[in-house]
């Protein structure tokens, strides 16, 4: 890296305004632009500074805390952050007994493939990639998230595990329905991957996106996680809305196959275990 280019990085930390006590894992980035990243366990980051957006809005979130929104040249004069708690609504997932007989489900794709696979699309920390899981009967409780890994040739790398509402179009917003964080750290070569979700008492009356976002290991070396690390996929023609973001903050891009496949499209291994 040049003299240069190193003048132009912001580093700060991000802390808790209570406490004091650093926060890992904060989501830092210009909003809809490729330039984010997240903070480490110490809670400090890294981020470059770029003329172009400098007047751009840089959104800083984190899990129960309010999110803090100011520009990149505000954040480049001010780049050490307390975040404040806030309140929980826990009116965003409903959690009550029904009356009823339950059955096991599985809901998404669950193919394990090591030949058909899809890759995070990392231009930096906060990479994420995911898929729409449509529910069956309604409310459905949510007991697992799996993940199929198809291959994973950088060693250790730290997910986190994500699940969003959905807007009016169904494409994710920022609205998470899990009420904790769910950091996931792995060198799993290859297969399935669970994660208990039953502490979250998840009864859900909603299609949720499904996603895992990479927040840690791999070297941070984002060439190196897209070409070592991939899910296993498949092809089909309907429930198949794969959605991706290249870092924090990023826009949603969803993936399509286009006409090329006559309608068929691209399906992601994220599947949870649930009963309904």
């Amino acid at each position: 890296m040049t003299t240069a280019a190193l003048a132009q990085a912001i580093s700060g930390r991000m802390t808790d305004a209570r406490t004091g006590q650093p926060l890992p894992f904060v989501n830092i980035g210009v909003v809809g632009k490729a330039l984010g990243t997240v903070s480490n366990e110490q809670g400090q980051y890294g981020l470059a500074f770029r003329e172009p957006l400098a007047a751009d809005t840089v959104r800083v979130s984190y899990l129960g805390y309010q999110p803090r929104l100011l520009t990149l040249r505000q954040l480049q004069g001010q780049p050490n952050l307390a975040l404040s708690p806030a309140a929980v609504a826990l009116a965003e997932v409903r959690v009550q007994a029904i009356s009823r007989a339950w059955r096991d489900r599985q809901l998404g794709f669950s193919g394990n493939s090591e030949n058909s696979t899809l890759s995070l699309e990392p231009k930096d920390l906060g990479a994420e990639t995911g898929t729409v899981i449509y529910l069956k009967r309604k409310p459905t409780n949510v007991l697992k998230a799996n993940f199929n890994v198809a291959y994973n040739h950088v060693g250790n790398v730290t997910l986190r595990v994500n699940l969003y509402r959905l807007d009016a179009k169904g494409r994710p917003t920022n609205d998470k329905l899990l009420h904790r964080e769910v950091i996931l750290r792995t060198a799993a070569a290859h297969g399935p991957i669970s994660v208990d979700l039953t502490p979250d008492n998840l009864l859900l009356s909603e299609d949720f996106f499904l996603s895992l976002e990479w927040v840690g290991g791999a070297g941070a070396d984002a060439a190196a996680l897209q070409k070592g690390l991939a899910f296993s996929a498949g092809i089909g023609y309907a429930d198949n809305d794969i959605y991706y973001r290249v870092t924090s903050q990023a826009s949603w891009e969803r993936i399509s196959a286009g006409a090329v496949l006559a309608g068929m499209q691209p399906k992601l291994s994220f599947y949870v275990s649930a009963q309904d």
